[in-house]
């Protein structure tokens, strides 16, 4: 037989070998897969173990959430003294610059959100700032505050911010008389608009935000040198021009322009950040579909895949855990999966509906362990590629709205 040959049959035979199925995608998952519990606030268990040592040794810490479940928020509100005593000192949220700036003075002056957000829902029928309007995310928020972190708001402003923002540009400026009719015709339009958009999704809010003639008027009015007004009224734009491409079924553009937004954000956080340490260290709550490490479900390189790609640079690490609720369950006490059907005969095995216990998947194992064992699963390849950890909660409730109604 040709010598060459021979090589090529044997490095055939080793590559076959390497990727044969030796253990079940079934195997492989109980074989990662740990527990914990929470009680009281806090978490104890082997599961937690593992997250505890990845915080540790990790720069960034980026939780891709399902938005408004209870027990989503429980987590966030557990892991504060963990991700405190690991030098975490800054918590970055899907949130924009300016309300967060605003929600942080909130909570610091008046320990609550419920007044702020009671108002603006009144006026427009909306809450002001989204995925902090539960009464379980005030908790957690407090907790953040509690131990010295900073906020930071990465995302475009909500599309109800310009009924609250508006009034920081009032309070922001001089009270002279020719303003306040501005800021009054201002907000009056604002408010206006925003309940037409709430009563007709079609009606093109931005678009009319963005050519109305009572804004553009208040914002010449304000004072151009001052650093704070100018950074709002550039926010409420950008935030109106993501939404605007979007009901204008502009989409590549629209989540294009998002990911611009969150980007700079970051970056210049992170740069404020830069003066005063070397490797600031961050904790990341955004939607799961921007946490992935690589392509997103969006098919984007999205903010997840910017913070892992810092992080490559810092050469430190980034660490990238998907969290869902495994159930939810209603107020008559009824569970109902929220397993996506391609995945329950995935999970089906290691979650229990009825148990209290969270469930970790050590995806970055599973990965490893790849190299010797064939994947059959492609939703399976699909997580350990995008991320480090799945964390699935025990059955939650929605988070209860924090305000009046």
């Amino acid at each position: 037989m040709n010598k060459l040959i021979l090589i090529l049959l044997i490095h055939l035979i080793s590559i076959s070998c390497l990727f044969s199925q030796t253990v079940s995608d079934g195997e492989l998952l109980k074989n990662n897969t740990y527990y914990f519990e929470i009680s009281d606030g806090e978490a104890n268990g082997k599961g937690f173990e593992i997250l505890k040592n990845q915080i540790a040794n990790s720069q960034f810490v980026v939780l891709g959430e399902e938005h408004f479940s209870a027990r989503v928020s429980e987590f966030t509100n557990a892991i504060v003294p963990t991700l405190a005593k690991n030098e975490f000192k800054y918590f970055a949220a899907e949130i924009g610059a300016n309300s967060a700036k605003v929600m942080y003075e909130l909570v610091k002056e008046n320990r609550s959100l419920y007044d702020f957000n009671t108002q603006v829902n009144n006026l427009v029928g909306e809450v002001p700032i989204p995925f902090f309007d539960g009464k379980e995310d005030e908790v957690f928020l407090k907790s953040f505050i509690e131990n010295d972190f900073e906020l930071w708001g990465i995302d475009q402003e909500y599309f109800t911010s310009q009924i609250f923002l508006i009034d920081r540009l009032y309070s922001l400026s001089d009270h002279t008389k020719q303003l306040e009719p501005l800021y009054e015709a201002a907000k009056e339009f604002a408010i206006l608009e925003t309940k037409k958009s709430r009563q007709n999704r079609k009606y093109k809010l931005f678009t009319s935000l963005l050519q109305s003639v009572e804004i553009n008027q208040f914002f010449d009015a304000l004072d151009g040198s001052n650093c704070e007004i100018n950074n709002i009224i550039c926010g409420l734009k950008k935030s109106w021009e993501v939404y605007e491409l979007l009901n204008d079924k502009e989409h590549y553009a629209s989540i294009h322009k998002r990911l611009s937004i969150m980007q700079e954000n970051f970056t210049n956080y992170y740069k404020e950040a830069l003066e005063v340490e070397v490797l600031p260290k961050v904790f990341v709550k955004i939607g799961g579909v921007h946490a992935s490490k690589g392509r997103s479900h969006h098919n984007i390189y999205d903010i997840g895949n910017f913070i892992m790609e810092l992080a490559n640079f810092n050469k430190q690490k980034s660490t990238h855990i998907l969290i869902f609720p495994s159930a939810y369950v209603n107020n008559e006490g009824k569970i109902t999966s929220n397993i996506d059907k391609e995945d329950e005969k995935l999970f089906g095995s290691i979650v229990d509906f009825g148990s209290d216990k969270w469930t970790l998947i050590d995806l970055k194992s599973i990965e490893k362990l790849s190299w010797e064992n064939k994947i059959e699963s492609e939703s399976l390849k699909d997580y350990m590629y995008r991320f480090d950890y799945i964390l699935m909660t025990p059955s939650s409730k929605q988070t209860e709205l924090n305000c009046k109604e």
